[in-house]
């Protein structure tokens, strides 16, 4: 996995936990997620991401989600879903979707639960050739799935939204 994918990673990690509002959550559960992020990004070494997670002030994660790229409505896409995007399947619950060509993501909406999203892609993309390298575990709350094909990466994001649930597919 190149330096490029790995920064790509981290920084998908990092929006997901912000958009699932955990930065708010006790250290505890940070110093957890540095555990999981500890295995993707093997280059850096524990105690620089450690350091990232347990000192890092709020004030300065909200700056650095300020400093991304503009993703619009991402956690919540209008517009009807398609049946595929760029080869990878969205699940027939969608109910609205969005295309981000930008950042090479497509997201959507689904009356689902994270159980059935993590359910589908792991059988739809194993049965397309691709193979999955972290499976992040997944809660009632949210998911993260990163496939692997060839020279191609994706990574799916599953999270809640009310009773429904927000599926973003970012190619790396």
């Amino acid at each position: 996995m190149s330096r490029l994918s790995k920064y790509l990673l981290l920084l998908t990690v990092i929006v997901f936990i912000l958009a699932c509002n955990t930065v708010t959550q006790p250290v505890r559960d940070a110093q957890e997620a540095v555990e999981t992020v500890q295995s993707l990004a093997t280059a850096m070494p524990l105690e620089t991401i450690q350091s990232f997670a347990t000192n890092m002030p709020v004030e300065t994660l909200q700056a650095v989600s300020s400093a991304l790229p503009n993703f619009g409505d991402m956690f919540n896409p209008q517009g009807e879903p398609v049946a595929e995007w760029n080869g990878i399947p969205i699940m027939s619950q969608a109910i609205a979707g969005k295309e981000f060509p930008d950042t090479k993501m497509y997201s959507f909406k689904a009356d689902a639960t994270v159980k059935d999203a993590t359910d589908f892609y792991n059988a739809e993309m194993v049965k397309l050739g691709w193979s999955l390298n972290i499976s992040m575990p997944s809660n009632d709350q949210g998911a993260i799935l990163i496939f692997s094909k060839d020279s191609n990466g994706v990574t799916i994001t599953i999270t809640t939204q009310g009773d429904s649930i927000v599926v973003l597919l970012t190619f790396a």
